[in-house]
């Protein structure tokens, strides 16, 4: 081989390499600008989709705060059996009301809290009652006071349906959601640093200020608290839009859910909706080994009747076994149990409580509350650098 040939295939080798290397600074570019400006226009949104989530946590504590509570005192004896707390339960309603749902005592000390409704009441209608049953007498204790706060109901109407009703608004959240997951897996992308600058870039320079605090509040931040704020997004997703993740789960793990859609139920003509406690003794017949800890009538139209229970040794909030009934044809529709599921069901049956910050313990709630709170730690360190780089470019003196 000539000396002009070995010229030639060295220029060919730089150049291919060169090429390479500004296709790669173009991609990283290209998520860099998209990333800026998804977080530049879309954070307000994105900023009070999380602190909307942040506040439900924990937002029984807020309205006990604001709008006061009922304290009980309750008998020092062992708890009755579920079935006559249930039977109880249904006999405290008053004329004209109907037992719409129980949920038994969360812990020693507390009372179990029925809601009773007059017939055709929604669930956020100002007629409905919660009433205090002590579980070991059976006394009814009076009403529970407080209730869902003005503040609360706003938090919760921007975190569902982001203020817009009509069913409009839940895609528009579950469409957020998928762009934080972007978000997450662009900044990863945009902030992976060479190996030798590893650990300064996971963490924040002592005595750091302007551009450089900034930029290590948000990338260091962002790594720490990645796997969180993916989770948190990802089961928001689904819970905006649970067939499709569904799907997506069943390519992913490889597997088929094995439980079928939630059957829907309509009235018959000439027969009467079912009580809550004949549904809890129905339920009591099908499902062995675990604690009722909740039965609820139908919200919605279409929906069944629902009987919870705890699994025995599972966590506070982990999935329960969902036993559903037509109220009208008295007839179980559907077990959901998650002792008995497969991967695909189990990872569905664990999205609300994994968002909701339940099921893995209070170090899990309080992650979860702390990722609510990063899109506007995010929204702060991120525009803040770009207006610091910006105002830095005005200020250099054109060619």
């Amino acid at each position: 081989m000539s000396n002009l040939d070995t010229v030639q295939n060295n220029r060919s080798t730089t150049s291919v390499k060169a090429s390479k290397k500004a296709a790669g600074k173009g991609l990283r570019w290209l998520l860099a600008e998209i990333h800026l400006w998804f977080g530049l226009i879309l954070c307000a949104p994105l900023v009070l989709l999380g602190l909307s989530g942040s506040y439900l946590m924990y937002h029984d504590e807020i309205d006990a705060l604001l709008l006061g509570g009922s304290t009980f005192e309750l008998s020092n004896g062992p708890a009755r059996p579920s079935s006559e707390i249930v039977a109880a339960a249904a006999e405290s309603a008053p004329d004209g009301f109907s037992l719409r749902m129980l949920r038994m005592p969360e812990d020693v000390g507390d009372p179990a809290v029925a809601r009773v409704a007059p017939d055709g009441a929604g669930f956020r209608d100002p007629r409905v009652k919660s009433i205090a049953i002590d579980p070991a007498t059976l006394d009814i204790l009076g009403d529970v006071g407080g209730g869902r706060s003005a503040l609360t109901g706003i938090m919760h109407d921007i975190h569902s349906h982001a203020l817009i009703s009509g069913g409009i608004g839940r895609p528009i959240v579950g469409w957020l959601g998928v762009i934080m997951l972007f978000l997450c897996g662009s900044g990863l992308i945009i902030w992976w640093p060479r190996p030798h600058k590893l650990w300064a870039a996971l963490t924040i320079k002592r005595g750091a200020r302007g551009l450089r605090l900034h930029r290590d509040l948000h990338g260091a931040i962002g790594f720490w608290t990645l796997t969180v704020f993916t989770i948190v997004s990802f089961t928001g997703v689904y819970i905006a839009f649970p067939n499709s993740v569904a799907n997506l789960m069943e390519t992913v793990l490889m597997d088929e859910r094995s439980v079928s859609s939630t059957p829907r139920v309509e009235p018959v003509d000439g027969l009467t909706e079912m009580g809550l406690d004949a549904a809890v003794r129905l339920a009591d017949n099908a499902v062995s080994g675990a604690e009722f800890v909740a039965a609820m009538m139908p919200f919605r139209p279409g929906q069944p009747l629902r009987v919870q229970y705890n699994v025995p040794g599972a966590s506070d909030g982990a999935p329960k076994v969902t036993v559903m009934i037509d109220p009208w044809t008295q007839v179980i529709t559907k077990i959901e149990d998650p002792r008995s599921l497969g991967r695909v069901d189990t990872a569905v049956a664990w999205q609300r409580p994994l968002h909701a910050g339940r099921g893995l313990g209070p170090i899990w709630n309080g992650l979860v509350f702390v990722s609510g709170l990063l899109p506007l730690l995010f929204s702060i360190t991120g525009i803040s650098m770009w207006w610091i780089k910006r105002r830095a470019r005005k200020k250099r003196p054109r060619a």
